[in-house]
């Protein structure tokens, strides 16, 4: 199980806690927005604004560049990690700027908020945000979750305070932790630790009922072509826990994959028990599927193997899969690669039938 302690608590995939029944993640949005809506300051007038600033007490946010401290309770947050606008929905916020990218593949986390963001932005070529785009949006609060931000963290502190990955181990995952931080900056932490506790529900009673899973490896392997491969599960990150709370067994031996491309000479280092492909590569899966090295992973030749052919990446960006032959609404590949609450609720509940006919 993979706990982290976050300011004394310990979150983490709970995996010996009891599975409640699960409500459904609409429930879960309408709770959220009306408990929002009861503690935010933003629509109450000068009084009550004024009033929840006196009582708010000042959260400081820890991070292996530096610390940031904020003053008030937010009512401008920019999402600029992949994950963070599908914590903010999470939470029954919306914010103000959020990646391109979240538009185009998270449908549903979009779907859970209550109204569309003001701003979108493409990351650099650094893989970061551009600060003047960021900066003009005038967040109060920046949510920059597992990015590396050695270079960009006193840019993005002198726009406003940041809640980052609080250990170098947590930017390859811990949604949980941004989650609970988020909590503490909205003066929400009992509503973040039950959306913390919905998801992990949900994903326990996936093991309880899948016990086939127990004992088996899983890869999950992003493709763009034979050239442009990697690992998205490699242990110690979020795909990893995801899969390890749902029965499978994590493979200690893939942490050293971690942000590795692949060619198509080294596909058979991906070899797992089961193995998913996620297609992105817009009509390319066959040189996959034809390649020998591919064909001779056991999981692949006795048909342990499963690919979903992600839409997103075809022209018009529809955010839709196909798998086993039958055509899914959502981005699954998305959801899978990069889990956040509401994305994971929905994945668990999407892939296990899928993985049931895959590891069977």
């Amino acid at each position: 199980m993979a706990v982290t302690m976050v300011h004394g608590r310990a979150v983490g995939w709970g995996g010996d806690r009891p599975a409640r029944v699960r409500s459904t993640l609409v429930a879960l949005v309408a709770t959220v927005s009306l408990v929002s809506a009861a503690c935010s300051s933003g629509d109450g007038g000068g009084d009550a604004s004024s009033t929840a600033d006196e009582d708010f007490t000042p959260v400081t946010f820890s991070s292996p560049w530096g610390d940031s401290t904020l003053e008030a309770r937010p009512e401008r947050i920019a999402a600029v990690g992949y994950k963070d606008t599908d914590i903010v929905a999470s939470m029954g916020e919306t914010p103000v700027i959020v990646p391109e990218n979240t538009v185009k593949q998270e449908t549903w986390t979009l779907d859970a908020l209550s109204k569309d963001p003001a701003a979108t932005f493409e990351y650099t070529e650094n893989g970061m945000p551009p600060m003047e785009e960021l900066a003009a949006a005038d967040p109060d609060l920046i949510i920059a979750s597992q990015l590396d931000l050695k270079d960009v963290y006193d840019q993005l502190s002198d726009i406003a305070p940041v809640i980052a990955a609080e250990t170098q181990d947590d930017i390859v995952g811990n949604w949980q932790q941004t989650l609970i931080n988020l909590g503490e900056a909205l003066g929400e932490e009992e509503r973040a630790d039950e959306v913390v506790q919905q998801t992990e529900d949900a994903v326990v009673a996936v093991r309880k009922k899948h016990p086939e899973f127990a004992g088996k490896t899983v890869s999950l392997i992003q493709y763009f072509g034979l050239d442009e491969m990697r690992l998205l599960n490699p242990a110690g990150g979020d795909a990893a826990a995801l899969f390890s709370e749902m029965g499978f067994d994590e493979d200690p031996e893939t942490t050293e994959l971690q942000g590795v491309q692949l060619g198509g000479e080294r596909v058979d280092d991906l070899a797992a028990d089961v193995v998913i492909v996620l297609d992105n590569s817009d009509g390319r899966i066959g040189e996959l599927e034809d390649s020998a090295v591919f064909r001779s992973i056991p999981a692949v030749r006795d048909g342990h193997s499963l690919v979903i052919t992600n839409n997103a990446f075809t022209e018009g960006n529809d955010p839709s899969f196909e798998a086993n032959g039958k055509h899914y609404e959502g981005n699954l590949a998305w959801a899978v690669a990069y889990p956040g609450p509401l994305w994971t609720q929905w994945a668990v509940e999407t892939l296990t039938p899928l993985l049931a006919d895959t590891a069977r």
